[in-house]
């Protein structure tokens, strides 16, 4: 007697699929969503060079397109979405070398006009918009070394303002805005070091002060601050060591305390905080770009492997966008600068 045997496959439905290519292929770019839901990419390096090209995405046609072009070419930069809509990028550097310049990109005439120069040329530095509506830069490096100088840009005056200086002296370091709207650094690194320690910006005083140091140095790293309001950092390389490690920090004791592991090691990934309190962590390096992203679960400080993306890439950016997903976009693989974007959508129910 023969027995038939019949097997049914189910084709299992990726999180991450394909969508539109960008023009040009970047790494060390930026990505900004706009009010409008449509995301800008400013900048970058590529084979050809550094880039003053910008382009947008729009999430309904799956497409990008061209707009216009920043005055400076910059990689290495800041973009940040005020309070008016407009993007301010901030610095970076070019062939020029170092830049102080900054410029304002207007979504509705799709326009960039040159505004107030910073104080400081840097790049590796962080740009963080503040609770009274000013963005504050800290850090990053420049011809002259590494800076602990900060300054605040006014959008309605257009001018930056030096304000308090860093204890030390950083680049390649995290910024995040707390709910208590005091600005959190950590990490980085020096002339001197890798770097573990904190600090606290209070922008009614514009003073610093020194907090709890991180368990572990970290430079490449990232920080996303939580629906609970803690901060969770991730990652990060230190010398030729790869970190899988997490910590939080608590605002209300200000205190870091170690949280679950990655599942892998990586450095210069992204870390998105989704609609469900999750947090999504995408490719990196780890001596190779990484195509692995897993989800931490707050609630349980744990991590769960999801499916991987269609690219290998590090130094690319990823971007919440309004209905839910997430846009990871360009980045490097092998040394090659990728023009591929793709989009993370949750299958699970929760």
């Amino acid at each position: 007697m023969t027995t038939v045997t019949t097997t049914t496959t189910t084709t299992q439905q990726s999180d991450w699929s394909k969508t539109g290519d960008l023009n040009y292929a970047r790494r060390t770019h930026t990505a900004s969503v706009l009010a409008n839901g449509k995301v800008l990419i400013t900048g970058g390096l590529n084979n050809e060079g550094f880039l003053n090209s910008t382009e947008l995405y729009d999430p309904l046609a799956q497409t990008w397109t061209i707009t216009g072009s920043m005055n400076n070419k910059r990689a290495e930069h800041t973009a940040s979405v005020l309070a008016n809509g407009k993007v301010l990028v901030t610095g970076g550097l070019n062939n020029q070398g170092y830049l102080n310049s900054t410029e304002l990109y207007d979504p509705s005439t799709e326009l960039w006009t040159i505004t107030g120069s910073m104080n400081n040329a840097r790049a590796e530095h962080t740009a963080s918009v503040l609770m009274n509506g000013k963005v504050l830069v800290t850090g990053g490096l420049n011809n002259q070394g590494f800076l602990n100088s900060t300054e605040f840009y006014d959008p309605s005056t257009e001018i930056w303002t030096i304000t308090g200086s860093m204890i030390d002296t950083r680049a390649e370091h995290i910024v995040s805005v707390l709910t208590n709207g005091k600005v959190l650094v950590a990490g980085g690194y020096n002339s001197f070091d890798r770097l573990h320690s904190g600090e606290l910006y209070d922008s009614s005083t514009e003073t610093w002060t020194t907090t709890d140091s991180m368990n572990y140095t970290r430079i490449q790293f990232t920080a996303s601050v939580l629906i609970n309001g803690k901060v969770l950092v991730t990652g990060g390389s230190n010398y030729n060591f790869n970190r899988n490690s997490a910590e939080i920090y608590d605002p209300s004791n200000a205190m870091w305390t170690i949280t679950g592991s990655m599942n892998y090691p990586r450095w210069k990934h992204t870390s998105s905080v989704l609609k469900n309190g999750k947090v999504l962590i995408t490719g990196g390096f780890d001596h190779y770009p990484l195509d692995t992203t897993e989800l931490y679960d707050p609630s349980t400080e744990t991590w769960a492997i999801i499916d991987r993306m269609n690219s290998a890439r590090g130094d690319h950016t990823a971007s919440v966008l309004a209905n839910g997903k997430v846009l990871v976009t360009g980045g490097v693989y092998d040394g090659e600068p990728l023009n591929s974007t793709e989009l993370y959508k949750s299958l699970q129910i929760n």
